[in-house]
């Protein structure tokens, strides 16, 4: 086995490695680099000297991974290009964006020509990550592997005679609002190759980055300015208008507008067009015909006049652009325009070069020196005088990722790459002294021999069986193909597209068959993509398949198997039931009053499917507002003692430890709102009520508030029904004594009393409109053990309809209205009986 590093070692750019394995010359990744100042190719020579290429791999479309494709597939157009489907489309795009740029370029001729692209197009096969080919007629197997970063990327898993080689690609093992966090099987490599880009750091938490930019965008569209987020067309953009759109739909910043420009526009296509590499609720999405990315509040901008109007304009907005170094592309005009105004903001998200406009800004934020800051942007010297921030959105690994990774692969070789020197040369050093095998820090042109005396033993995947057909699958004819793979290997075990094919067909897929295949599996009622990776399916369970079959409802157990299949993780489902004689479905989401509007589709299509009425609960589920709620709390603040859940008025109150600001205090309850759907009321230290802020005015003709109480108190002292508390309110700032009853009804019994409390201590008495619900059920509870008749199930209480349900086995007419008489008498509240 031989390495050759033609690029990417001791850099970022240019990334680029020749493996020769069993024979065969194979080419991982052939970028450029990025920066104007230095040589844009690898080394190549390095590959015409050792035997030119017989297969060129490739991770992911980043153009540091895939820049110098079309020069050297145009040396060797006999070696075919393999990658995923959706890096296939998105290379497409970079590459025509990459020849416009070389045009402008007037004092530099292009590295290569439009024609060197589509050739080079022609050449790729793509393949589904999980998916094992084999690229020649020998040993040799390749295996991608989802590696997050961004769409389509992957890890590169080859095996041979020689041994087994693993090649990380950039990845994250961070989840990200477009992609699912990297994740590898237990792998046996003898050499891997890992990527070091931040090597030297720990990421701080993607969701304390995610509130940092969103308050900073907050406060810059509250001020009436502008903020421009440079961003890597592929990959950052999509994150930052998710992250974006996701803070206004939950409340935490008031609509306004967005403006995506340059390649970014492009890309957000290709990731449409591409759903099986997303994560599965934009997949979901889009499959619904629903726009990811663009609403009211995203416009897109396409020309140039545009772009004078959002400068001219006086509304405050967002601007998305490339590039995300402001090497060129719209980003670096709307900065030459933005940077003088101070008001304005300038927020830099991904890895900077150190060539870059983009780095060298972010060093001016730095400059604490006095005099003016000035930015060169192309031929232009601009004064610096907005606000400038970074903010840690990485889709690259840590060093905990990276050392992790390297442990979990054990191979006997690793080579640190994707990172500066200083970078890779710390981290190995450190790695080495705990790790077995030999650690390596290639430098570019650098070539290794490698003989391995006793290769790891690999494991081997069963291989498939086939029914062999003949014939296209179509819709008419899949329930055949589900059938066999529920028979042969159950529902538990997920399949690449590429697999499902030849299980029905026993051959390969041709490349122009893929789409086709994908829209007829993603559509059908038989097959389902798998939560955490959408570019595999699962067959569908084969007793809701019988419940759709068939015309009556589905069996009871098939039906509450299916509620935990059908809902997603994130609804917040806790508990399930049914009343099965009705056919009911009782589903108990934590927050129902978001949940019913959130998942009306998946409420309705459960219902097609099961043929039973789903209802679900009125109430929350206190537990998980509480931790809810301290989720979003500052780490300075806790709850103290339990939450008041008040039904009537679908609020909640939290008493906390600690002051808060009103500022921060207000973005949680809207957050909290938008998430449960509930309103919540935070009281803090020497808060009573969020009322209380508001000054209670007392008059001099009001009687003295302690003497007052301690009058309604004796008033009510030998009534048959409890006063359970007083207390003070304030509505307009005027103030009024609120009397709790068991429930407002009882407490009108009283109201002729309560007018002549009134006029004798000069304050509105008011009755509380909320009922004691603990104490109606205790009574309720109590009243029917003292009769004999035994409960069923706990009492239940309608907030709508005010009524009290209660679920019996067998009672006799007469006692029934004599418990609902005398439930009435103690409570004021209608009692509804169901015999079951």
């Amino acid at each position: 086995m031989k390495l050759g590093f033609c690029g990417g070692a001791q850099e970022v750019g240019a990334s680029c490695i020749l493996l020769q394995l069993d024979g065969k010359n194979i080419v991982l990744d052939c970028g450029m680099r990025m920066g104007s100042t230095r040589e844009y190719l690898p080394d190549l020579s390095i590959v015409q000297e050792n035997g030119g290429v017989d297969a060129i791999v490739i991770s992911h479309a980043h153009m540091d991974h895939t820049g110098s494709l079309p020069v050297l597939s145009r040396e060797y157009p006999e070696a075919k290009i393999y990658m995923t489907h959706a890096t296939k489309d998105l290379v497409r795009v970079l590459l025509f964006d990459s020849l416009k740029i070389m045009e402008y370029r007037e004092a530099e001729i292009p590295i290569f020509a439009e024609v060197h692209v589509k050739n080079m197009l022609d050449r790729i096969l793509c393949f589904s990550p999980g998916f094992t080919f084999k690229p020649f007629d020998n040993d040799i197997s390749i295996t991608f592997y989802n590696a997050s970063h961004v769409a389509g990327a992957a890890a590169i898993y080859i095996s041979g005679r020689e041994g087994a080689f693993f090649y990380s690609g950039d990845f994250s093992l961070q989840p990200q609002k477009t992609v699912e966090k990297a994740s590898f099987p237990k792998l046996r490599p003898d050499i891997a190759v890992i990527e070091s880009t931040y090597g030297d750091r720990l990421h701080s938490s993607r969701e304390t980055e995610e509130r940092k930019l969103v308050e900073k965008v907050g406060e810059i569209i509250k001020a009436g300015k502008k903020i421009l987020i440079p961003a890597f067309a592929l990959g950052r953009a999509q994150e930052v208008i998710l992250i974006l759109k996701s803070s206004i739909n939950k409340g935490i910043l008031p609509p306004f507008r967005i403006y995506t420009d340059g390649m970014v526009n492009d890309i957000c296509r290709v990731y449409k067009l591409n759903p099986n590499y997303l994560k599965r609720q934009l997949s979901k999405r889009i499959f619904k015909g629903i726009d990811i990315f663009f609403d009211d509040n995203v416009t897109a901008v396409t020309n140039k006049q545009q772009r004078e109007e959002i400068i001219n304009s006086k509304e405050p907005c967002c601007i998305i652009s490339s590039s995300g170094m402001l090497t060129g592309g719209p980003s670096q005009w709307y900065a030459e325009k933005l940077a003088s105004d101070e008001g304005n903001f300038i927020a830099i998200t991904g890895y900077q070069d150190e060539e870059s406009p983009g780095h060298q800004l972010l060093e001016l934020s730095e400059n604490t020196i006095d005099g003016e800051r000035v930015l060169k942007l192309g031929e232009l010297t601009v004064p610096i005088r907005c606000g400038i921030g970074k903010f840690g959105l990485s889709a690259h690994a840590d060093k905990t990722g990276i050392i992790s990774l390297t442990h979990s692969l054990s191979a006997k070789r690793v080579f640190f790459i994707h990172g500066n020197r200083e970078i890779t040369s710390s981290l190995a050093n450190e790695v080495q002294k705990e790790y077995q095998g030999r650690i390596y820090v290639p430098a570019n042109s650098d070539i290794y021999e490698i003989n391995l005396t006793n290769p790891r033993k690999q494991l081997t995947k069963t291989e498939l069986s086939s029914l062999k057909k003949s014939e296209t699958l179509t819709k008419d004819n899949i329930k055949e193909l589900w059938h066999y793979i529920i028979k042969t290997y159950g529902n538990g075990r997920a399949f690449t597209i590429e697999e499902i094919f030849f299980i029905w067909s026993g051959r390969e897929i041709r490349e122009n068959e893929v789409n086709e295949f994908i829209i007829l599996i993603n559509t059908s009622s038989y097959f389902e993509a798998d939560l955490k990776y959408p570019f595999m399916f699962h067959a569908i369970e084969e007793d809701i398949i019988a419940a759709i079959d068939q015309k009556g409802p589905m069996e009871s157990n098939s039906m509450l198997s299916l509620v935990d299949s059908h809902f997603p993780k994130e609804a917040g489902i806790y508990k399930k039931g049914a009343r099965f004689d009705e056919k009911v479905a009782l589903i108990y989401f934590n927050f129902p009053q978001a949940a019913s509007k959130k998942y009306e589709n998946d409420i309705k299509s459960f219902e097609e499917i099961s043929g039973w009425t789903v209802e679900t609960n009125e109430d929350c589920n206190l537990l998980a507002v509480q931790n809810l709620i301290i989720s979003l709390l500052p780490s300075n603040a806790e709850l103290t003692g339990s939450v008041s859940y008040y039904r009537n008025e679908n609020r909640i109150k939290a008493a906390l430890s600690e002051e808060i600001n009103e500022e921060t205090k207000e973005k949680i309850c809207c957050e909290f709102l938008n998430l449960s759907g509930i309103n919540l009321e935070l009281v803090t230290p020497g808060q009573k009520t969020t009322s209380a802020q508001i000054p209670v005015k007392k008059y001099d003709f009001q009687m003295e508030q302690n003497q007052a109480l301690s009058l309604i108190d004796e008033a009510f002292r030998d009534k048959p029904d409890k006063l359970y508390r007083k207390s003070i309110k304030s509505i307009d700032g005027e103030g009024s004594i609120e009397l709790s009853f068991i429930s407002p009804a009882i407490g009108e019994k009283y109201r002729s009393l309560i007018d002549e409390l009134e006029s004798r201590i000069r304050w509105s008495l008011r009755i509380n409109p909320t009922p004691n619900q603990n104490e109606i059920f205790n009574t309720g509870t109590r009243l029917f053990m003292q009769k004999g008749i035994p409960l069923k199930k706990n009492l239940a209480y309608l907030p709508k309809e005010m009524v009290i349900k209660a679920v019996v086995s067998s009672i006799e007419p007469e006692m029934e209205q004599t418990i609902k008489n005398e439930f009435w008498d103690k409570t004021g509240m209608e009692l509804i009986i169901i015999n079951s």
